[in-house]
């Protein structure tokens, strides 16, 4: 267990403040419900981090119908783009940009899934991404934000991407909506130690 948090914290830029310690009683349940959420093929991913945190949430939505269509924060360097043919039916799609320095989106309509894969890319300008852990970089699917800490989160499903080294930004493929955290290290789930 100590060698995943300390992976967890592993692209966390050096000014990254860590967390107040909790009372020994709060700290021993979120310890039992971290393993627990281990032992349910949860996986510790460790959160890459914005160099000025965003003081707010930021909430974009759009109706993208069968044609398709775009999605973007630019103060948070996100872009979703939804191709022709992901969407039955016009539909409202929102994406917000979660406050603080994590890179986390949520996504509405909880549940929806897409007939192609929607296009997730994030700027890596302005982020503690670098050619070190660039290859590590990944998403993790989160059901719920209460899986969330400032530095990583406990992620349902990873999805892999590609770092583009001459525009310095990182795309994905997503294919149902709920939340998504960008990563960079994860620890093991665990299943096979418990």
């Amino acid at each position: 267990m100590a060698a995943g948090l300390a992976i967890l914290a592993g692209c966390a830029s050096e000014s990254t403040n860590p967390l107040p310690m909790a009372p020994a009683a709060e700290a021993q349940q979120d310890l039992l419900g971290t393993v627990g959420g281990l032992a349910n093929g949860l996986q510790l991913l460790s959160g890459l981090q914005r160099t000025t945190a965003l003081a707010a949430p930021i909430t974009v939505t759009k109706t993208i119908g069968t044609a398709g269509g775009t999605l973007s924060i630019p103060q948070a360097g996100v872009t979703v783009t939804v191709p022709s043919g992901a969407l039955s039916q016009n539909t409202v799609i929102t994406m917000t940009a979660r406050a603080g320095k994590m890179v986390a989106y949520d996504f509405a309509p909880h549940g929806v899934t897409f007939a192609k894969p929607l296009v997730f890319q994030q700027k890596l300008a302005g982020t503690s991404a670098n050619l070190l852990n660039a290859g590590l970089l990944q998403l993790g699917y989160y059901t719920d934000p209460s899986l969330l800490t400032a530095v990583g989160g406990l992620v349902s499903e990873l999805l892999g991407g590609n770092v583009n080294l001459l525009s310095w930004t990182f795309t994905s493929n997503i294919k149902h909506f709920s939340g998504y955290m960008v990563g960079c290290g994860r620890a093991s789930s665990m299943d096979s130690e418990m």
